[in-house]
């Protein structure tokens, strides 16, 4: 054969392109307290945000991990909690605070919802999903944004796990 690099390319033209790998299976122990970096929060959320405070516990059945950020000169803060549920319980719920609102968001695969409350002097939103078998919950609270114009933007944050 005069041409064995044509030959080649042709045949690896015929063959499957090779399968991505999949992404490693969540576990309690694969959970990240603070997912997010200060530059992702701020091209998010337009919060300029001090580097994140993690917290977490663990029990034998699963693990619960969070992490705050505060906004820099600021009183507002912006909560991420991730609760690992060994039932996969599905929907995310949380206790609304008094005075708070629920709304599901249509058409969410996470099954995403909002929580709203507050007042004038310390609005409060918080974004509910659940991803396999991890409860996320993050919420803003603080003095530093209007819910309508905030709730658009925490939707721009990755989902974690």
């Amino acid at each position: 054969m005069r041409h064995p690099l044509l030959l080649i390319l042709a045949v690896m033209n015929l063959l499957p392109a090779p399968v991505a790998l999949a992404d490693p299976p969540v576990t309690p122990a694969s959970l990240v307290p603070c997912p997010y970096t200060p530059e992702e929060i701020e091209a998010a959320l337009g919060l300029q945000v001090s580097p994140g405070e993690a917290a977490y516990m663990e029990s034998p059945a699963g693990r619960d991990v969070g992490c705050l950020y505060t906004v820099v000169g600021g009183s507002t803060t912006v909560a991420v909690r991730q609760t690992w549920d060994p039932n996969g319980a599905g929907k995310a719920e949380a206790v609304a605070p008094k005075g708070a609102r629920g709304e599901v968001i249509p058409g969410e695969p996470d099954g995403a919802s909002w929580r709203i409350g507050g007042d004038d002097n310390e609005p409060r939103l918080e974004l509910l999903y659940t991803r396999g078998k991890v409860q996320t919950r993050l919420l803003v609270h603080g003095r530093s944004f209007r819910e309508p114009e905030m709730q658009p933007r925490v939707l721009k944050l990755k989902r974690v796990p």
